[in-house]
């Protein structure tokens, strides 16, 4: 039976404040709104417009509907403020991603330090984790309850005031076994998320059904084909203009280039399984998702696709449970838990994705995650492990989706990880050497390192050694803490000196992430010699650590003969696995260094963590001998594979040979109708101090001229910051909605805004330069500000460079123009789409290789000319379409 609890809940305050913009220090409140109730009624209201002393940007102004003409005369700040406070005095304050508005009430020294909000956000993300997205607007749709008058104040508070009462409901309804088990994991605690739940898990249902089971496959109706036909004819022939893929797809364009490719690729694959390995979680998510049940729509045969990710991305049920069993430390910990808690009675695959991880919930999701390290192997219940489960399916299947990641990763380890495969399908080719390198790259985090050594000599191998079912091979404890601690020390010294000599070479800078690789010119300078002392020591004092836990372990399996160890052993087995790696690189990067691998320091500014790092030079060989030798065929495919109408960088890249088959289809765009490029030639070139004001007037030209419907894609995070503060100043963009990534948003958040938007204006870094599709006018306008070249200071291609004859026309100038077509693919997504690229980078003009980066382009209508002009060039071509 479902616990009751007796104690009376408060009457709830829903608040809501409207702001000129999203610094508390800053920025000022220009309406407060909040709605008293109870689960029954509404019993008070309040709302107030303020005067914030200043004018309000017009974005804000077009976003509330409110007049600057009536807030001139409104109430003081501090007075609505204060009265706001007084309204929530008894009450529990309720908002719906309410940890802004709570800053503004700190900042004006009127938030009661007792109080603990009540966030619908964090609510919904536990009990609804599938939505689409979480936002206000959309969950009131989605329940259906009115919004007059969003981004109103009194209008938002009572919409959060609706989604409380309907978030209660679905508290209400679910199965009583999950709410038990909720109730138990918050009846220790106080906070307001708990309260609420208890409120909700202990009302009766009025509606008691059976609670939903969500099971992940691709379950079909039957087929008239029992398998595939042999002819690659017959199978071309479903992609006719009146086959039936035109009968059930909506919109579909037959291209002639895809027949190609299709007749190509199933002239070398036979029967077989198939494995499909494209760059992201999110493309691999998108084949599952909404290609492969299209496919199944119209293929007359049966198959049986399944989705492997990596292991850390599957909960393990055995570290759920021993987290669970232990205290939460505050409430996100606490609301973490529930919504794995209910999460794990409808998953069937569980696979991280199905939650929406938020910021801290990533480093809490570390702790529950499958870990080789923790595996207990032969004594492991299989029924109860996801991957075990999901590596089982894949066994069966005869399209197994991966990502890069975990192909390399099976690779690296000599397989075990996808089940035997005779077919390789390579998307998203062109990320391959990165991502090869990035699988195979090592590190070591400092100051985790040092944490992990604290927790040995000052708790684990003290609590061992006090635990009686031991016996005597636990007295071998005890010599280890010290040689725990001394290791401890040494780790710590050595990341301290080398963090002072990392600063040293960088200066001050701006930004996030910033390396130095450790050549062997510099381990020949003075300052070096102090860390190369320290490493050894390091080492050694590692290696006399890892010997005695080896002893230490050793006997205790004897002692336990064949007894499964308790979560003690199986703890100190994983830190000393962890232990090794770290010891590991630490020798070869630091004393014994590898000619054919690059090693660097990397200072993470946000973390303020010094990690050092390793990865091969050239993965081309690995992946040859690890990942192609042993398949009966291997397909690469990307829309950016070849420079110069050859695919000579890229195979030399990735480790291919002269025996491979190349194909180069055609577009099915009509480039030359559809697109235009505009080359401006009286801009600066981008060292001199006049190009950024440059770009800021030929962005707002174009943004004011087309209405927005403006991406703008950056190579430098600083000079997006510098020129979105610029834009954010002019008054002829009043009209435009200006979005910049890292400040108004991230990725996904942003792409949402700009699609729904009536005249957005996006500025976009890295990646942004692929992996969008916004067909029709909603994009239609690209502007490259710069050309995307390789960072020449990076470790990894630094350390190519040096291999190579000429590094800038090997390596930096293909990378940049392929990066560039990448960046124009943006702008065509379809036969009807039409647009304009801008490249503001003076280069492509004046310089010699610039012929590479146009060549690399696709044949569309050209303005080369004035800048001035651009906007009206770019505002025609779109008018005329």
């Amino acid at each position: 039976m479902v616990r009751r609890i007796a104690a009376p809940l408060p009457e709830y305050a829903a608040l809501d404040l409207e702001t000129t913009g999203l610094d508390p220090a800053r920025d000022r409140v220009i309406e407060i709104g909040a709605v008293a109730f109870t689960p029954e009624h509404v019993t008070s209201t309040l709302e107030q417009l303020v005067d914030p002393g200043r004018p309000v940007p017009d974005t804000v102004l077009r976003l509330t509907g409110i007049k600057q003409e009536e807030l001139r005369g409104a109430a003081r700040p501090d007075d609505a403020l204060r009265r706001l406070a007084g309204f929530l005095q008894g009450r529990q304050p309720v908002g719906h991603g309410a940890r802004l508005d709570v800053e503004f009430l700190e900042a004006a020294g009127l938030w009661d330090p007792d109080h603990e909000i009540l966030d619908t956000l964090d609510i919904a993300r536990i009990l609804l984790p599938g939505a689409t997205s979480h936002s206000l607007p959309l969950l009131s749709t989605e329940y259906g309850f009115s919004q007059p008058r969003p981004h109103r104040a009194l209008d938002d508070a009572d919409a959060t005031r609706q989604l409380l009462l309907r978030l209660r409901e679905e508290a209400v309804g679910l199965d009583e076994a999950v709410k038990e088990s909720m109730l138990a994991l918050i009846a220790p605690y106080d906070w307001p998320v708990s309260r609420f739940f208890a409120d909700a898990l202990t009302a009766s249902n009025p509606n008691p059904e059976p609670a939903p089971v969500v099971r992940g496959s691709l379950a079909g109706r039957a087929r008239s084909i029992e398998s595939p036909p042999d002819d690659p004819m017959a199978v071309a022939a479903l992609l006719d203009p009146e086959g039936p893929l035109a009968n059930v797809l909506p919109g579909y364009e037959h291209r002639e280039s895809q027949m190609q490719m299709l007749l190509a690729v199933a002239q070398i694959q036979a029967r077989g399984g198939t494995v499909v390995s494209t760059n992201t979680h999110t493309l691999q998510e998108q084949l599952m998702v909404k290609d492969l049940p299209s496919l199944r729509e119209w293929l007359p045969w049966e198959f049986k696709a399944v989705l492997l990710k990596g292991r850390s991305n599957y909960v393990s049920l055995r570290r759920w449970r021993r987290n669970l069993a232990e205290p939460c430390q505050d409430a996100d910990e606490l609301m973490f838990k529930l919504k794995v808690l209910l999460w794990l009675h409808t998953t069937a695959s569980g696979d991280r994705s199905e939650l929406r991880l938020y910021g801290r919930e990533e480093v809490l999701w570390n702790r529950i995650a499958s870990d080789p390290l923790d595996c207990v192997g032969i004594h492991c219940r299989k029924e109860d492990c996801y991957v075990h489960r999901a590596r089982a399916e894949a066994e069966t299947a005869d399209l197994v989706v991966v990502n890069h990641s975990l192909l390399l990763a099976d690779a690296d380890l000599g397989g075990g990880l996808l089940p035997e495969y005779d077919h390789l399908v390579v998307d998203e080719a062109h990320h391959l050497e990165d991502a090869a390198t990035r699988g195979l790259r090592q590190e070591v985090d400092g100051p985790g390192l040092v944490a992990l050594l604290e927790r040995l000599g000052h708790g684990l191998l003290d609590e061992l050694q006090r635990q009686p079912h031991l016996g005597a091979s636990g007295e071998t404890f005890a010599e280890a803490a010290p040689v725990a601690v001394a290791a401890s020390t040494r780790v710590a010294d050595l990341f301290a000196m080398a963090d002072a000599w990392v600063s040293a070479r960088l200066g001050e800078s701006e930004r996030r992430e910033e390396s130095v690789r450790i050549t062997p010119a510099l381990r020949d300078e003075a300052s070096w010699a102090e860390i190369g002392l320290a490493a050894e020591n390091t080492v050694t004092a590692l290696a006399a650590l890892d010997a005695t836990l080896r002893r230490s372990v050793a006997g205790v399996r004897e002692w336990l003969g064949g007894e499964e160890p308790d979560q003690g052993i199986r703890e100190l087995e994983m830190i000393r696995g962890r232990l090794e790696s770290s010891l590991n690189l630490l020798d070869e990067a630091l004393v014994h260094p590898d000619a054919n691998r690059v090693y660097w320091f990397s200072q993470v500014s946000r973390a303020e963590n010094l990690l050092l790092r390793a990865a091969p030079i050239n993965v081309g060989s690995l992946l040859r001998e690890r990942v192609y030798a042993e398949r009966r065929s291997t397909v690469f495919t990307s829309a950016t594979l070849a420079v110069g109408g050859t695919f000579d960088y890229f195979s030399s890249r990735v480790g291919l040979g002269p025996e491979v088959e190349e194909m180069i289809l055609p577009s099915p765009f009509d480039f030359y109708k559809q697109a235009l490029v505009c080359l401006p030639t009286d801009m600066p070139l981008p060292e001199d101090e006049a190009f950024d004001p440059a770009v800021e007037e030929l962005i707002a030209s174009v943004a004011a001229r087309v209405g927005g419907r403006t991406l703008v894609l950056f190579t430098s995070h600083r000079q997006l910051r510098d020129v979105h503060a610029a834009l954010k100043q002019r008054v002829d963009l009043d009209e435009v909605l200006i979005l910049g990534q890292g400040i108004d948003g991230q990725r996904r958040q942003l792409l949402k805004t700009f699609e729904e938007a009536e005249r957005p204006l996006l500025l976009g870094t890295a990646t942004f330069w692929e992996g969008i599709d916004i067909p029709g006018e909603r994009l239609s306008c690209v502007i490259v500000v710069r050309l995307p070249f390789p960072v020449p200071t990076d470790p990894v291609f630094a350390a190519r460079a040096e291999q190579v004859r000429d590094s800038f026309t090997q390596l930096a100038l293909p990378q940049a123009a392929l990066r560039l077509k990448q960046g124009f693919g943006r702008l065509i997504r379809r036969s009807t789409d039409r647009g304009a690229v801008v490249i503001l980078d003076n280069r492509i003009l004046g310089r010699d290789y610039g012929r590479t980066f146009l060549e690399v382009l696709p044949p569309a209508s050209r303005y080369v000319g004035p800048g001035a002009q651009v906007a009206n060039r770019v505002g025609e071509w779109l008018d005329n379409g």
